[in-house]
Formats: structure tokens, C-alpha cells, sequence
């Protein structure tokens, strides 16, 4: 068995600041919801889990106990809809390569080390920021929140995208 060097790459904060946009996005949903929006500094703290996670952890700071004081299904599923709706549209309004990514991924690629992308952001999102980015072409494979039945911090999320 021949082994192969192989880079997985978080998306969100490691190739790409997308901070200044899932911000435009976050507060787009709070001002339609009656919510207090954030700040940059503020929202960076929220980013990592997905829209769902975000906008909880936005509105009560404790994901998995506060989330279901929303009892409504209906209200909650229509904020990360909302969210995802409104930032899929604007995706890369603001977003940028965080410096050295591209030379980095090019020299990568020079040296034929297999390259991809596992992430909580959902796939279609993902691969249209790479996309726009203008980077999607490095990775062989990319992984989001809902590729598989299970994502980060579960490992199978990486070992899955290894595979």
C-alpha cells in the first residue's frame, strides 16, 4: 500500500475570514426576529457548530440547554433557513483568503499532497464559497456539516473525508 500525505483543512477562520459576512448574516436574522445583534469580535465567538449552533448560542450563549426554550419548531427552523438563505446569497460580499492560503495550497498541489475540506459549514455552502474563493480546484474532496450522518466534533467526520 503506497501511503499518501494528506492535508484536511477546517474552512471557516483557517482558508477563509468569513466572519465579516456570517456577520451580516447572523444580525440579518436577529433584526427579522426582534434579537440584539453582535459585533465582529462578538460573533467570532459563535462561528464553528453551524446556523443552528450560531444563532442559539447568539440568543442564550448555552447551546444544548437553551435552544429549546424556542418550543416553537416552526420559529426555530425559520431563523436557520433564514440565515442560510440570506448568507448563501451573500456569501463572499466580505469574505477573503486569510494570507498565504493560495501559495500555500499551490505548493501543496506542486507536491502531490492530497488536499481537502472538512467543515460544519453545509456542503453546498461550502463548495460554492470555494468555488467563488476560486480555490475549489486544490481539494479532492469537501466534507460538510451534513455530507454524513454525523460531523466535528464526532472523528468519523475526518476519517470519513480521509476515506
Amino acid at each position: 500500500m503506497t501511503q499518501k500525505l494528506t492535508i484536511l483543512f477546517d474552512l471557516d477562520g483557517t482558508l477563509v475570514d468569513t466572519a465579516p459576512d456570517l456577520l451580516t448574516a447572523h444580525n440579518h436574522v436577529m433584526e427579522k426576529f426582534g434579537y440584539d445583534t453582535k459585533s465582529l469580535d462578538q460573533i467570532k465567538d459563535l462561528v464553528g457548530k453551524g446556523a443552528a449552533v450560531m444563532i442559539s448560542r447568539s440568543i442564550w450563549g448555552n447551546v444544548k440547554k437553551e435552544f429549546s426554550r424556542i418550543t416553537d419548531e416552526k420559529t426555530r427552523n425559520e431563523m436557520v433557513n433564514e440565515f442560510i438563505n440570506f448568507y448563501g446569497k451573500n456569501i463572499v460580499v466580505k469574505s477573503k483568503l486569510i494570507n498565504g492560503v493560495y501559495e500555500f495550497l499551490k505548493w501543496a498541489k506542486s507536491k502531490n499532497i492530497s488536499m481537502g475540506v472538512c467543515t460544519n459549514k453545509q456542503e453546498h455552502l461550502s463548495v460554492d464559497l470555494l468555488k467563488k474563493m476560486k480555490i475549489y480546484d486544490f481539494f479532492e474532496y469537501v466534507a460538510g456539516r451534513n455530507t454524513f450522518e454525523y460531523c466535528k466534533p464526532d472523528p468519523r467526520h475526518l476519517t470519513s473525508t480521509i476515506e
